[in-house]
């Protein structure tokens, strides 16, 4: 048995876990510590990775003595020194000789191993690579665009790449503004640029949150015919001017070495400029993307094409590419971000570094259910852990008699946080970390983004549908979406039947869910279809605004205290929401009402633990409905609490963490 653990320590940092070739188990460090991306404080950062590293470890039954290998990747490392560096600062205490390095640059070839070695990789394939940023390569470069021919076996050929003639990230900080550079350069780059200036970007930090750009583009349209940031030149791309168009537009300043942007104040601010902004830039980023695809295939004399780094989340771009280069085959990375990186430095490691041939049972991949097991053999432990919030949980017979009640409930229009065993690798929610709804009830998207999941209302939702349905529903231009990868329009005749995921320009990202996918999740959609006569449900990740996907039993707990979920099913056990106007609210120690709306302040004023929700509504002459919007609202923000109720706090670090209120 040979066993690798991978590594990727940048932003997104995650351990990927192989075993004999194969991909046994990974996840993100923004799961075991609840920091979004992964983003705590220097000092405390090897203690939360070695504990991630342990969980995926104990979940095979193994420990850091039973790893033969260990690779590492970052953006930041140039050469072995720096990477054993990595390492070290770990604390790992492991022998020196089972230290493995990629050939540096590192970043991309990280990125393009994920998505060859987990496609059928028993043929050549071109790999390209797009993200906002990649390894630096001596001091003052840094990767940009990368394309390489994969082979079956032996190591991969880089067919081309572009770099940035700096190291510096567009961007950063600088006394509380943004600043980016006069020569923007990628077009990744200009994408997060663009989405930054947009106002789409982390509470407290300067990290993207690109999907919103996408989806605001369909609400507009172009500004422009001719591009504004991103020209195709032949096989080139340029970027000529593009930090001007956004100064000329008034979402940057010049200043005497780059330009600072002004953001858009927040959603209540956005018009038909930030509309068509978003379009232009989108329409742009297509077409770009489009050409070096198209590029990377004719170079490398293949039509099987894998895809991976964070622009490829980018559903819209990844339907056209299918749609009109019509690849012989098209396999993008579900976790195409930098967390894939881990998984991708460990096959690399195996395949190219080690020379061990694929595993006989190595296929694409079909699944995502990686993370540790949070489910079987728990069942008690789960009950116990609702019984001390006070609330009576329920136990099903077996697997199908829980999705059974969780259709029933979606179909009578409840909204459902549905927790199975181990969680996805990746940002999409794909049946193991899901919030449920039904796709066809009025009104629907509005009220889970409100009173749910807290985020802005012109942001669509996905769904997720029976395979063999799914062209009957959807326009797919390939066989399956898996992984939550494509965006497909709705067919006429069906689109009124599931309005509340069809978004304004008559489209909706989609989750083809095969027969043979592992846990309940297919079940559900099943027993829904059954009693609706629609194939599909609306699937939304189980979280709330500003927060990962949870990844404990007592965080999709927590959940139905912090917001309006009607129900959450954890593997067998289904537990009812409880009454909110009967909880009492308690303000938290430190909270103030400094920059607070009057009707908040007021609340919060009387949060004292001692009167219900209720009684404080009708002390204010609230409706209640109001008064439980504003009283979770307060408590996503750690203004208030639930007199007597647990709150759920992440596993303390030897150190105080990140703190995502106060930048970091």
């Amino acid at each position: 048995m040979t066993v690798i653990v991978g590594l990727n320590m940048s932003h997104d940092s995650a351990a990927a876990l192989i075993v004999d070739g194969q991909v046994r188990g990974a996840l993100a460090l923004e799961r075991t510590t609840g920091v979004k991306r992964g983003v705590v404080a220097h000092h405390a950062y090897p203690a939360a990775m070695a504990r991630l590293i342990d969980s995926v470890l104990a979940d095979q039954g193994l420990g850091r003595g039973d790893v033969d290998h260990w690779v590492a990747t970052s953006t930041e490392t140039r050469s072995q020194s720096e990477e054993n560096g990595l390492l070290e600062s770990l604390g790992l205490l492991t022998d020196p000789a089972s230290t493995l390095a990629l050939p540096h640059p590192g970043h991309h070839l990280a990125h393009a191993s994920a998505a060859f070695y987990c496609s059928p990789a028993d043929r050549p394939a071109a790999a390209l690579v797009i993200d906002a940023y990649g390894s630096r390569i001596g001091p003052k470069v840094r990767e940009q665009e990368t394309a390489f021919l994969f082979q079956p076996t032996g190591e991969p050929r880089l067919l081309w790449q572009t770099v940035r003639p700096s190291s510096r990230i567009a961007g950063r900080r600088r006394d509380g503004d943004l600043w980016i550079p006069s020569d923007l350069s990628g077009i990744g780059e200009v994408y997060r640029v663009v989405t930054l200036a947009l106002g789409f970007a982390e509470h407290g930090s300067t990290y993207d949150d690109a999907g919103k750009t996408m989806g605001l583009a369909s609400y507009g349209k172009p500004l422009s015919k001719e591009p504004l940031f991103i020209q195709i030149d032949g096989d080139q791309i340029r970027f000529d001017g593009a930090a001007d168009h956004l100064a000329n537009l008034g979402f940057a300043t010049r200043t005497t070495d780059g330009y600072l942007l002004r953001p858009s104040g927040g959603t209540c601010a956005f018009d038909h400029g930030h509309f068509d902004l978003a379009a232009q830039l989108q329409q742009e980023f297509e077409a770009a993307c489009l050409a070096l695809a198209d590029r990377t295939m004719r170079e490398a004399d293949t039509r099987r094409l894998v895809l991976a780094g964070g622009c490829f989340l980018n559903s819209a771009l990844n339907t056209r590419i299918a749609a009109e280069l019509q690849p012989e085959e098209l396999f993008v990375f579900p976790a195409a971000t930098d967390d894939g990186n881990a998984v991708g430095a460990a096959l690399y490691a195996d395949r190219v570094l080690l020379g061990r041939s694929a595993p006989a049972l190595a296929s694409r991949m079909t699944h995502v259910y990686l993370g540790p097991s949070q489910v079987t053999g728990q069942q008690d432990a789960i009950q116990a852990l609702a019984r001390k919030a006070g609330l009576e949980p329920v136990t099903h017979i077996d697997e199908r008699s829980a999705a059974e009640a969780a259709a029933a409930a979606v179909s009578r229009g409840e909204i459902v946080g549905w927790f199975q065993d181990r969680a996805e690798l990746g940002p999409r929610a794909l049946g193991a970390r899901s919030i449920l709804c039904h796709p066809g009830i009025a009104g629907m998207k509005d009220r889970l983004n409100a009173r749910v999941k807290f985020r802005e209302g012109f942001r669509p939702f996905a769904a997720s549908v029976l395979q063999e349905q799914a062209h009957t529903w959807f326009e797919l231009p390939c066989k399956d979406s898996p992984f939550m990868l494509l965006v497909c329009p709705v067919r006429p005749e069906h689109a009124a039947q599931v309005q509340e995921i069809t978004h304004v320009d008559g489209t909706c990202r989609l989750q083809t869910v095969a027969a043979d996918l592992p846990g309940g999740f297919r079940l559900v959609i099943e027993e829904f279809s059954r009693l609706t006569g629609i194939p599909m449900v609306l699937n939304t990740s189980f979280n709330v605004r500003g927060k990962p996907i949870v990844e404990a039993p007592a965080e999709a707990i927590d959940c139905l205290f912090g917001s309006q979920l009607d129900r959450l099913f954890i593997g067998t056990t289904e537990i009812l929401a409880p009454e909110r106007l009967d909880l009492r609210p308690v303000r938290m120690p430190g909270s103030n009402t400094t920059g607070l709306a009057p009707e908040e302040a007021l609340l919060l004023d009387l949060a004292n633990g001692e009167r219900p929700l209720r009684e404080a509504a009708e002390h204010l002459g609230w409706q209640p409905d109001l008064a439980v919007t504003m009283a979770l609202d307060l408590r996503r923000r750690e203004l208030l609490g639930w007199d007597a109720i647990p709150v759920y706090t992440a596993p303390d670090l030897p150190m105080a963490q990140y703190d995502p209120h106060h930048g970091g």
